[in-house]
């Protein structure tokens, strides 16, 4: 199947979801980070047009994870802390967030919750495993189920649904999903991520990021979109364990996978799921 006909194939699977545009100013902060040498000075100034966004950012910039001991004061410097990438996704996240905002109960609070602890896990595996950047990790972790808000949306059974393919021990994630809606968040979010111009390697990560095997098939999707794909499930289970004890049916589904894409034992990976459980505290 050539590209375009899987697109056409990928978009008849929406089945009536809605996917919301994307906000003027994520356009224009798009355009300036792609130029050879973006203005941090424009950068600053399209944030800080609103006030609401500045100050998330701003909030973001001064917690425990990025502080760097002194409070900081402007748009300015939380760039040059966190960095320009750290910014674009910190910004296209709460951007996401107003945007999927409506009647939906507390349990989306946790949605996002969980969305930024697996990012800031993800990085820090990136950051051990040297197998793709800590902040692309990150960006990968917030974004990898934006789909999930916009199934909520549209299916009112999507939580049961979810909760079923979760537990599946033997059926894909995905497959459980097509099965009772007829789509699943792999897909809708993948269109998500390309309204919002998130990198294409993000978006290609997205669409396959329950399909383990194409980790064991060269060429099957990017470098960095099969590292993202492993780093996130990992990072997934070692939240699961941190906050309840117990694992889930995925990484039982993904481990080989991902161990062998690593390059390493169970064993080693065990170790390394220990460590990272220490370093959470």
């Amino acid at each position: 199947m050539n590209a375009v006909a899987e697109e056409v194939q990928l978009q008849s699977m929406l089945n009536g979801v809605d996917i919301p545009p994307c906000p003027a100013v994520l356009i224009e902060l798009d355009a300036e980070l792609k130029k050879d040498m973006p203005d941090q000075r424009e950068i600053a100034r399209l944030i800080s047009q609103d006030v609401a966004l500045a100050g998330h950012v701003m909030l973001i910039a001064n917690s425990p994870a990025f502080s760097t001991g002194h409070k900081l004061a402007s748009i300015t410097q939380a760039i040059n802390v966190l960095g320009m990438q750290r910014i674009f996704s910190l910004v296209v996240s709460q951007l996401l967030r107003l945007a999927l905002a409506g009647d939906q109960d507390a349990s989306m609070d946790r949605f996002w919750e969980t969305s930024a602890q697996t990012a800031h896990v993800s990085a820090e595996l990136a950051k051990r495993l040297r197998c793709v950047r800590p902040d692309v990790a990150y960006t990968f972790g917030l974004f990898h189920d934006c789909g999930i808000p916009l199934l909520m949306k549209r299916f009112p059974q999507t939580k049961e649904v979810l909760a079923a393919a979760n537990a599946a021990e033997e059926r894909g994630f995905t497959d459980v999903e097509d099965a009772m809606m007829g789509t699943n968040h792999a897909v809708v979010g993948y269109f998500l991520a390309k309204r919002w111009h998130l990198p294409g390697f993000i978006s290609e990560g997205v669409l396959y990021h329950h399909d383990y095997s194409v980790l064991a098939k060269p060429g099957s999707v990017s470098e960095t979109a099969g590292a993202l794909i492993a780093i996130c499930v990992l990072a997934e289970h070692i939240i699961r364990l941190h906050g309840s004890g117990n694992g889930e049916q995925e990484w039982a589904k993904a481990a080989q996978y991902a161990c062998n894409y690593f390059n390493l034992s169970l064993g080693a990976v065990d170790d390394l799921i220990e460590d990272i459980l220490d370093w959470l505290g």
